[in-house]
């Protein structure tokens, strides 16, 4: 009920746009088919259905529709912030389609957009609320490089748990929505609408990637909805002194809890922090849980049986960082709460 006033006709419009698209993409996928379907090979790939991972596609021209019925100061901000984001996108779409673009160069291209980001709006994280830490980020350089890691960090990890049908989408949409929760709070209503125009416009591409599996955001869609949300997050303490940063922290804990696990678990093990693996929590669930009690499902579905577990888990953490947001200390308490959670449900699910 909160976001009602921000879903206009434009808005429902933008995410028709993205669902005829991605139902054109899924439609010709014979013709296209040799250069965007999903591999089905590799130690993260569940599925058995090669399917199309050109969705960002879809979605990215949705936002491009988005934009025009928009609030002046909302599409003014958004219009400089897909364009620093097309390096992300343009990035993760060439690694979709020539499965040739290096995990070093996705990433320089998720921090270039950052730096970008800075350029076009000025906004870069000034303060943590860390001793010690806050003084370095008044020097700028330091800052704007810390902004742009820290997003590229957020795109990368969105594209960590873009695993299975309606995993990286549902997550996003509950970030989303937290951040413009809060934003509601303290009256931000230029983020509020961008908040709710993506998820609306994310939706149109969920109806043939949840639960049926049809269509794939790839690495361009990870990476674009991935720095739009860093960047959301970024803005949103900067834009209002009363949010604490670490409000936005467990917006997104889901994900970056997963990949800062996912780096001390490959140090520990002494393997590559660059190859694929399929140790990842949503894979374990997929294995422990999903296969051995949902087995009477179809693959699609079992493969879509997965998101919910996560979603459950995002969403527990999100809440405690919108009805906190406000609250420094008591927020850096629940997003260690969250981490150490995270790490129990995976040690309970390596044990079985």
């Amino acid at each position: 009920m909160v976001f009602l006033d921000f879903i206009s006709f434009g808005t429902v419009f933008s995410a028709l746009v993205t669902a005829l698209l991605s139902w054109v993409i899924i439609a010709t996928q014979h013709l296209h088919g040799v250069h965007s379907h999903d591999t089905d090979q590799g130690p993260q790939k569940f599925h058995t259905v090669l399917t199309p991972r050109i969705g960002g596609i879809s979605i990215f021209l949705g936002l491009v529709v988005a934009l025009f019925f928009l609030s002046e100061s909302a599409s003014r901000l958004f219009g400089l912030m897909l364009l620093a984001g097309f390096f992300s996108f343009a990035s993760g779409l060439g690694e979709d389609i020539t499965k040739r673009v290096s995990a070093f160069k996705r990433l320089f291209a998720t921090v270039l957009s950052g730096v970008v980001a800075w350029m076009l709006t000025g906004y870069t994280i000034s303060h943590l609320a860390i001793p010690g830490i806050d003084s370095f980020l008044l020097f700028v350089p330091l800052s704007v490089a810390f902004t742009a890691f820290a997003v590229a960090g957020v795109a990368n990890a969105i594209n960590v748990i873009d695993g299975f049908n309606g995993l990286a989408s549902g997550i996003l949409v509950i970030s989303f929505l937290s951040l413009g929760l809060i934003a509601y709070e303290v009256g931000d209503r230029t983020l509020v609408e961008l908040c709710v125009t993506i998820t609306v416009v994310l939706s149109g591409f969920m109806l043939f990637n949840f639960p049926f599996g049809k269509l794939f955001m790839g690495d361009g869609g990870a990476y674009l909805l991935g720095f739009l949300l860093g960047w959301i997050a970024v803005m949103l303490p900067l834009r209002n002194p009363a949010v604490s940063p670490w409000a936005s922290l467990l917006a997104c804990a889901y994900p970056i809890n997963e990949t800062i696990f996912t780096i001390l678990r490959r140090m520990f093990r002494k393997e590559s922090l660059g190859l694929p693996d399929s140790l990842h929590l949503h894979s374990l669930l997929k294995i422990k849980v999903v296969r051995p009690y949902f087995a009477t499902l179809p693959s699609a579905f079992r493969n879509s049986a997965v998101s919910p577990f996560c979603w459950l888990y995002a969403v527990v953490v999100s809440v405690a960082g919108v009805a906190l947001y406000d609250h420094t200390a008591l927020l850096m308490a629940a997003w260690a709460g969250s981490f150490f959670l995270y790490a129990a449900i995976y040690a309970s699910l390596s044990a079985k």
